[in-house]
């Protein structure tokens, strides 16, 4: 049994207004949103009517008529009397004349069903009933005693209503015709499927979106009148309560107790009646206050729907003077039958006992008849008439607002206590913590993190991270690397003279976006004073543990990178990692090319397939061949009976990383260029083209373009690969990534030997001055060979190799001053001055670092400056 009514997922704002005003409380609340019971909604709409935030979704009958339009049977549309009430009296002519461009072939009126009908009741009501008759033209009467007072099923009168009336009528005329009805309700779209006469229902909404869907503006259409007979000005007011009495009056020869009922009065004469507390001979009765205030009508005056009715039956349409009355249909109407039958679809409701009652009470805070409050704010009129629902499962016990707004309060108490307790966990720790909202704005800092900047901490809430780093009181800003890069960074800060081992953590919300920066930073210094182990930092083993991938080989699994020159790089191959070009790494040996390529990999659509790395030269050439492209059964001596797939082949779908490309033969550069223009391979053996979907990324340490020219490496397969040509720069040119390598390095060799060792700062400054012309697989080798070889904890200058010493000292000779000849003292001061600010502002990146390189106050470095400025 499919329900007229659903309910739109996710609009629903759990106002349970659907619920109050549902007469039969057919709305059933699960997780929050309301949904219609069928087996006990009546389609009344009024569900539809009260819900805001149109949630309430009813069943099209568009799609049905639309195909039924194209059908080349007679189709007759018939519109509920209550349509001058939807419309103006002077739009009537071209509505009809719209329906007949939509493909109508006739337009009926309603009241000629409704006139059918009325004489029939005329004839039924001369018989003396021994009980109560209850009218049936309202489908949601007919509903409502189904389904919730099946005792007065045999009161309800056996005749159809006017739609289903017509309906016949004009199947009848038309064998075979298709009959579509337009009007405000929606329970004559059950009673379509429950009785016959009628093929699709549809609202007066629908047909106006119908008109749109095919373009028709009703203004512009031709005015036509009504076909099929001209009903009786009486049976046009059938959509306004009490018009089936009205038409009836004076015409049963006999005296009777005749009621009106319409809208929630129905419900409480029927339960009289049901009690036998009550008992009228008929009952002319309507679940809505007539068809004038139907669902369709949610925002209009019922009054004025009334009265355009009215008008409508005195003033009429035109061509109704042309139009034969039903009179001269009677050979036919004779013959038709008006009848129907009803089934008994009620569906019972467990009562609970007094005690399962209470227990549901008590768990909304009720424990007793004075907490019982009635308010009605969850849609039933009582807490024990809600009680009964929770019961049955048709509503949530979180539905009673007095409940919910104590509950409310004492949430807020418990989120006020924790955010009390949280502020003295932050403000209590040893280590500085700052935390900023998505666009780097400071919202608090402890006063640990107040210490390291040297300021007041209300002068830097609410500014942001970026004003600070512009103004160079802390200074790379890691909360605005964090938002760019959305991912957990550690890097050295600079506030003032400290330096700040400092770590930052987005926090996203549901919908994948930062809403908070969490900074932890400590003073490198400061922590290496408090403890012989302190460099050994549980923070950044904790985190570079978080960064490490399991089942992948070496320690470095990820790009540990603060320098200008790297953030550049790693921005480049973001973009890059959004698009499917082929991309050449070019760089010195040991740089990290493996590193950058597995980077672009992991933040590409690609990322959830293969990864597949094939260095050209270390497999042996004789094999490489089989290995790269795969073989069939039976290619050559020693092959696998059953073939196997090529190393290209098993990049499907995701990246092929081709690593010293230069050491590739020249016979297998031509089919590889051959997949890279076709995207497709032949396995060793076969003859069958395999299409392949691989993105292709290679690495070489020579340099291709001198190959290409000396004959070693062909120019077509060069162009192939360097369609984004990108150079890692050397470690060397990148020092500022010499620091936090080492102590990437140091903190995993520790863990994987079992050691507590530590480079004590002096010996990192000299390791930093180094040239590293091996890169970062020299400085991971050498940092693993230092500390599984040295003796002591901690590691100072004199452990360090002669070579990296002598680099040191080699530069520090360089620096002597020497002098071949003679000149004025204050010139050479002067001269020896300006050279040493030069350098200081080549080597340095702000006036704070030159400074410190050469002893000086910072003011005297600007002054000096800004004096070298005004000579030159």
């Amino acid at each position: 049994m499919s329900c007229i009514v659903m309910t739109e997922k996710n609009k629903c704002r759990q106002c349970y207004s659907c619920v109050r005003h549902c007469p039969v409380k057919a709305v059933r609340v699960k997780g929050g949103q309301a949904e219609v019971l069928v087996e006990r909604c009546i389609s009344c709409g009024s569900c539809v009517k009260v819900c805001s935030q149109n949630a309430k979704v009813i069943e099209s009958g568009i799609e049905e008529t639309l195909k039924i339009l194209k059908e080349k049977k007679f189709k007759v549309a018939v519109l509920a009397p209550s349509f001058p009430a939807a419309f103006k009296i002077d739009e009537i002519g071209r509505i009809i004349g719209g329906l007949k461009a939509l493909g109508f072939d006739e337009v009926w009126e309603v009241a000629v069903g409704a006139e059918l009908v009325g004489k029939a009741y005329e004839e039924l009501l001369k018989i003396s009933p021994l009980f109560p008759i209850i009218s049936t033209p309202c489908p949601a009467i007919v509903n409502l005693i189904e389904k919730h007072f099946p005792n007065l099923i045999p009161n309800l009168t056996p005749l159809v209503s006017p739609m289903i009336a017509v309906g016949r009528l004009i199947k009848s005329l038309y064998p075979g015709a298709f009959v579509i009805f337009i009007g405000p309700c929606i329970a004559k779209k059950d009673e379509a499927k429950e009785v016959y006469g009628v093929d699709v229902v549809l609202t007066f909404s629908e047909m106006k979106d119908l008109f749109n869907l095919r373009n028709i503006v009703i203004n512009s259409q031709e005015i036509c009148g009504f076909d099929g007979p001209l009903p009786q000005g009486v049976f046009r007011g059938f959509p306004v309560s009490g018009g089936l009495l009205q038409s009836l009056k004076g015409k049963a020869g006999f005296s009777r107790k005749f009621i009106t009922v319409d809208g929630r009065d129905a419900i409480k004469c029927l339960e009289s009646i049901d009690k036998g507390e009550f008992k009228p001979n008929f009952v002319d009765i309507l679940m809505c206050r007539g068809c004038v205030d139907g669902p369709y009508f949610k925002n209009d005056n019922f009054y004025t729907g009334g009265e355009r009715v009215e008008k409508f039956i005195v003033s009429g349409n035109i061509g109704d003077e042309k139009r034969l009355k039903l009179d001269a249909y009677k050979d036919i109407i004779k013959n038709l039958d008006l009848t129907r039958s009803f089934k008994n679809k009620s569906v019972k409701i467990e009562e609970p006992t007094e005690e399962e009652i209470k227990r549901i009470l008590i768990h909304t805070n009720k424990f007793n008849e004075g907490d019982e409050l009635n308010c009605g704010a969850c849609g039933y009129d009582t807490c024990r008439e809600k009680a009964v629902a929770v019961y049955n499962g048709i509503a949530e016990i979180e539905m009673c607002l007095p409940y919910l707004l104590t509950k409310e309060i004492q949430e807020k108490n418990r989120i006020d206590e924790l955010n009390r307790e949280m502020s003295a966990i932050i403000e209590s720790s040893y280590d500085g913590v700052l935390v900023t909202d998505g666009q780097g704005k400071i919202l608090r800092l402890n006063a640990a993190f107040a210490k390291y900047l040297g300021v007041p901490r209300e002068d830097v809430i609410g500014k942001n991270t970026e004003e600070l780093e512009k103004n160079r009181v802390i200074y790379p800003s890691i909360t605005k690397l964090v938002i760019k890069e959305k991912r957990r960074l550690t890097l050295i800060q600079q506030a003032g003279k400290r330096k700040l081992f400092t770590t930052g953590t987005p926090i996203f919300n549901e919908n994948g976006e930062i809403v908070r920066v969490l900074i932890n930073a400590m003073d490198i210094d400061e922590y290496q004073s408090l403890t012989k182990d302190a460099l050994d930092a549980e923070k950044l083993k904790k985190y570079l543990e978080k960064c490490t991938h399991s089942g992948d080989s070496g320690p470095l699994h990820r790009i540990v990178s603060v320098s200008p020159v790297m953030e550049k790089l790693i921005h480049l191959c973001l973009r890059l990692a959004n698009v499917d070009s082929t991309v050449l790494l070019l760089g010195e040996s040991g740089v990290g090319k493996s590193l950058i390529a597995r980077f672009i990999h992991d933040n590409s659509p690609r990322s959830k397939g293969p990864f597949v790395k094939i260095n050209c030269g270390s497999i042996p050439a004789s094999l490489l061949e089989s290995e790269l492209f795969g073989y069939e059964t039976g290619a050559f001596t020693g092959a696998k009976r059953e073939g196997k797939p090529g190393l290209i082949e098993m990049a499907h779908k995701g990246t092929l990383f081709l690593d010293e490309i230069g050491d590739l033969p020249l016979n297998l550069q031509v089919k590889l260029l051959q997949v890279l223009q076709d995207r497709e391979l032949t396995r060793i053996g076969g003859i069958k083209p395999i299409e392949v979907d691989i993105r292709i990324i290679a690495a070489t340490n020579r340099d291709l373009r001198k190959m290409v020219e000396d004959g070693a490496f062909r120019e077509d397969l060069y162009y192939r690969l360097s369609v984004v040509p990108i150079t890692v720069p050397p470690l060397r040119e990148r020092k500022e990534d010499i620091e936090p390598l080492i102590f990437y390095f140091v903190n995993y060799y520790n863990k994987r030997n079992g050691i507590s060792k530590t480079l004590l700062q002096e010996a990192i400054d000299v390791l930093k001055d180094y040239s590293w012309p091996g890169n970062v697989r020299e400085l991971e080798n050498f940092i693993e060979r230092i500390l599984v070889t040295s003796e002591k904890n901690f590691i100072g200058v004199e452990d360090l190799p002669q070579y990296i010493k002598k680099s040191e000292t080699s530069r520090q000779n360089h620096c002597k001053i020497t002098v071949e000849g003679l000149m004025p003292l204050k010139e050479a001061i002067e001269m020896v001055e300006k050279q040493l600010l030069f350098l200081a502002r080549k080597q340095c990146k702000n006036t704070y670092e030159m400074a410190d390189l050469l002893g000086i106050n910072q003011s005297t470095v600007v002054r000096k400056l800004k004096k070298l400025k005004d000579n030159s």
